[in-house]
């Protein structure tokens, strides 16, 4: 799923938050507060923030829906070109 080199570099030094692994070599950290970021290929691409105190498993929920919609909107994207 992920490549060890390019994900375990990150893990070392984002020690305190947590990490939400996906498909396709990307990785959410988010660093118990307000801020995730987003890395791709073991470089961050993105962040957003979410501004409402939060359990590890909602900061999890949020991970995967602003993925999710990421990931939609890229697809009406790219249906909106052809």
């Amino acid at each position: 799923m992920f490549k060890a080199d390019t994900i375990e570099p990150l893990a070392l030094y984002k020690t305190y938050g947590l990490w939400f692994y996906y498909d396709n070599d990307i990785a959410i950290y988010w660093n118990r507060s307000k801020t995730f970021e987003v890395y791709s290929d073991g470089k961050e691409i993105n962040c957003f923030t979410v501004n409402e105190s939060m359990t590890p498993k909602q900061a999890e929920e949020n991970a995967d829906e602003w993925l999710e919609e990421q990931l939609q909107e890229e697809m009406l994207d790219n249906a909106d070109m052809n």
